[in-house]
């Protein structure tokens, strides 16, 4: 059905946002192993500059997926598990079942390693969201992170899988040790996502997903002052990505932020900005 075939209940049902997403692979790896999904719009490679999407869907599906370096592989293994996930999303949206749809994505690398010996070992973290008019679902596997920033304060929703005392106070890790990521290993491993379901996004807060791209080269309190001052996604997405490459762009890096739509702003259907 068309936007403007629908009711005015329906309508109503929906929620409005504009997200800027970014993905490169910075300024020393030779590869962006990233992969970042908007719905069903997926980026890999290099970008030149941040991408808008503004949305006025019942649900709208964020993901990124950080493929592991010095593992076999790691572009194909963030790009089949965002695949996977893509074409799940209705399953997604619903925590009860969020888990066990991440754990078949995790089970499809492993069927992909026994179908190409050269992908044995491939492996990569994972975070997303879904953000609907009732509640924002948000789940991760790994080091990469889900910040809600609300009343000028930056709160981590995900856990970081990681060793204990592996980030420091200021949030950045001291090495990149993990405890669980999709794939990763020669034999099949479970693995056991970490799921939150909060409120929807009001007016003036804002959700941000990263690789550790992001995070290993700026600080939560640069985070948290840069979503403060910035007027828009794509001007926090400008600025973070700077950032990143300003203390030396160490790894790929991607993010995507998101934030509710003034309604006088909405623009029907989904398109770029």
């Amino acid at each position: 059905m068309h936007l403007r075939d629908a009711s005015n209940d329906q309508r109503k049902k929906m929620a409005n946002w504009t997200i800027a997403a970014f993905t490169h692979r910075g300024r020393v790896r030779p590869h962006n192993e990233d992969a970042v999904a908007i719905g069903d719009h997926i980026l890999t490679g290099d970008m030149d500059s941040p991408l808008v999407i503004t949305a006025q869907t019942g649900c709208a599906l964020l993901l990124i997926a950080d493929g592991m370096g010095g593992h076999a592989q790691g572009a194909m293994a963030s790009r089949a598990v965002l695949d996977y996930l893509v074409a799940a999303a209705d399953r997604l949206s619903h925590p009860a079942i969020c888990a066990e749809v991440i754990e078949e994505a995790n089970q499809q690398l492993f069927k992909l390693m026994r179908e190409d010996e050269h992908a044995i070992g491939m492996g990569t973290t994972l975070v997303g969201a879904v953000l609907a008019a009732n509640r924002v679902v948000t789940f991760n596997v790994g080091d990469s992170r889900c910040y809600l920033f609300s009343a000028d304060q930056l709160v981590q929703l995900s856990q970081d899988d990681v060793p204990e005392g592996n980030t420091n106070q200021f949030g950045v890790r001291r090495s990149h040790a993990l405890t669980q990521a999709l794939g990763g290993s020669w034999f099949p491993t479970a693995v056991e996502p970490h799921i939150s379901v909060d409120p929807p996004l009001a007016a003036g807060e804002t959700l941000i997903l990263c690789s550790d791209g992001l995070t290993d080269m700026v600080d939560n309190q640069t985070i948290r002052n840069t979503l403060m001052t910035a007027k828009s996604p794509l001007q926090a997405a400008r600025t973070l990505v700077a950032e990143a490459f300003r203390f030396g762009g160490g790894d790929n890096v991607s993010l995507i932020i998101a934030q509710p739509l003034k309604p006088e702003l909405v623009i029907p259907g989904l398109g770029a900005a």
